[in-house]
């Protein structure tokens, strides 16, 4: 099958985390019905960031596709450039923060493979989290 990246796809991801996460490959996939994996790419802008955070029952692949950040594995801190990937198996905290000057790329895979709604639900959920705490 062939995918191409589509910017009109993505997924706008709200302050505090703003970010684009654009599926390329999904669990709910109309040709492919059975996967184990999923893709996609996520975007940030300078300075934005992501939640510490991690995943109970998946495993996420991240590597840098442009940009320079920095990650945040399982607490250690490591610099994120192009050429550079984390692993976080499940239940490892993991976090992407822009520390550059212009986009941050990444392309991103889990196993098992999850749906653009699931995307969406968790990234959402992290920002009105963070709202709650800041009030």
């Amino acid at each position: 099958m062939y995918y191409q990246y589509k910017k009109e796809n993505s997924i706008a991801v709200p302050e505090p985390f703003k970010r684009y996460m654009t599926p390329l490959f999904m669990a709910d996939d109309p040709v492919i019905k059975e996967s184990n994996f999923s893709i996609h790419i996520t975007e940030w802008e300078p300075g934005c960031k992501i939640d510490l955070h991690a995943h109970s029952d998946a495993m996420e692949a991240m590597y840098c596709m442009s940009g320079e950040g920095r990650v945040k594995i399982d607490g250690k801190e490591y610099p994120f450039v192009p050429g550079s990937m984390i692993v976080a198996p499940p239940n490892i905290s993991h976090e992407i923060e822009n520390t550059g000057d212009e986009m941050l790329r990444v392309f991103c895979v889990f196993s098992p493979p999850v749906t653009g709604e699931d995307l969406r639900k968790r990234a959402y959920a992290a920002v009105e989290d963070a709202k709650t705490k800041n009030e």
